[in-house]
């Protein structure tokens, strides 16, 4: 907080936004009345699903109320400025069809209770825990450990590759990847082992050799013929999945988080305990959210951002997007423009 901090009337910001917006005072409180409206009327309507959802009549104490507030709450800050302006000018019925087309992921949110081995499972089988769903969890836990040791494998055969190509030129792609002023700055203080790291996940995924489709990498790593059926499906994954831009709506700790796309607003659980113990709910990530079997997986980086920084990184890449001149969607247009992240970061 600034040692000096000001305090802003409600008249005072009205006027500031009418002045803003070249409107009057009447007109930018009028907006900013239906701007609250639209608001309050999302988070109701998506406090009422949970309960349907849950299912029960009502919550059962404050705190439960707090959990999923902040869960709606993150939710529609990945709407944008624009995005909101659109829906305060609508009308409540039209407004609670586009609500109702906002998907929750509410299962993550509900904690079951732990259960003791020989009691009777709660799936309702009437077995003991132990020999019904406690396998099948185990399972899970198998299964997801062995995607990503396959993914390991991946990169591994990756970054080998990386090391016996000589057709790549490290020095002028490291140079393309940060863009000039970071380039400069890299060669004034030096390139941190963070730098590397970047630069070679973006190399790995994004790199793409002139008049080809199919990322420099991954496209050679299939070519070759020496994975086995499941890393050709995550290369492929990889293939399919753009880096872009994450709100962490919600965290499993230990586990991993709720991540939602601000471009679609597409939103998928992530496994990944480092992810979920180093960020936390209402911060931004870039990363990309690959398929591993029936499992995501992410790669890209671990570092969150608060909404006031991203908010201006938002800009340089939706400005990025609008010059392409492309009408696809972002995170088609990221797809082969994978270096901005350099050149934001």
């Amino acid at each position: 907080m600034s040692p000096d901090p000001q305090v802003v009337c409600y008249d005072c910001m009205i006027k500031a936004s009418a002045e803003e917006k070249g409107i009057s005072i009447a007109a930018a409180e009028k907006q900013r009345n239906s701007a609250l409206r639209t608001t309050n009327l999302f988070i109701d309507h998506k406090m009422k699903e949970y309960l349907s959802f849950a299912p029960k009549s009502d919550f059962e104490d404050l705190d439960e109320v707090n959990h999923i507030l902040k869960y709606v709450t993150n939710v529609w800050n990945t709407f944008d400025i624009k995005e909101k302006d659109r829906m305060a000018r609508k009308k409540e019925e039209e407004l609670i069809v586009i609500f109702e087309n906002v998907k929750m992921n509410w299962s993550y949110l509900i904690e079951a209770p732990p259960q003791k081995r020989n009691n009777p499972c709660r799936c309702g089988s009437g077995k003991k825990y132990k020999v019904c769903c406690l396998i099948r969890e185990e399972n899970e836990k198998a299964e997801l450990e062995k995607w990503k040791r396959f993914d390991s494998w991946v990169i591994r055969k990756g970054m080998a590759l990386l090391e016996e190509s000589e057709e790549l030129n490290l020095v002028e792609l490291f140079q393309f990847y940060c863009g000039k002023k970071r380039a400069a700055e890299a060669k004034r203080y030096g390139i941190t082992e963070k730098d590397v790291e970047e630069f070679n996940e973006w190399l790995m995924n994004d790199y793409f050799a002139p008049d080809e489709q199919t990322p420099y990498v991954l496209g050679r790593l299939l070519a070759k013929n020496n994975l086995s059926g499941d890393e050709r499906k995550l290369v492929e994954g990889r293939i399919a999945a753009p880096k872009s831009v994450y709100l962490v709506t919600f965290i499993k700790k230990g586990t991993g988080a709720l991540l939602r796309n601000f471009f679609d607003h597409e939103e998928v659980f992530v496994y990944d305990q480092m992810m979920s113990e180093s960020t936390q709910p209402g911060y931004a990530i870039f990363v990309r959210i690959f398929t591993a079997g029936k499992f995501h997986l992410l790669s890209g980086g671990h570092i969150s951002y608060p909404p006031a920084y991203l908010n201006e990184k938002l800009k340089e890449i939706l400005k990025a997007y609008r010059k392409s001149g492309r009408t696809d969607g972002v995170n088609s247009f990221l797809r082969h423009n994978g270096y901005i992240f350099g050149r934001l970061l």
